[in-house]
């Protein structure tokens, strides 16, 4: 693990860390309230698969995770 010089550096890779656990679980966010997968939001997430529903759902749920940084 590196070591950042800095305390703002650790403060910075802190709130990288806080942001990234958001992220954890959205597919799975997405696929229960949807009613799918979260392996077929994974597949639409990296375009594999198509769906602008569920496209739509994982664009604002990652705005809603977004506003609250």
């Amino acid at each position: 693990m590196k070591k950042f010089k800095h305390a703002k550096h650790a403060m910075n890779g802190d709130r990288f860390l806080r942001v990234h656990k958001l992220h954890l679980g959205l597919y799975a966010r997405v696929a229960s309230e949807l009613g799918v997968s979260p392996s077929y939001v994974s597949l639409v997430a990296n375009g594999i698969r198509h769906s602008d529903r569920i496209r739509r759902s994982l664009v604002q749920e990652i705005a809603k995770i977004h506003a609250n940084i």
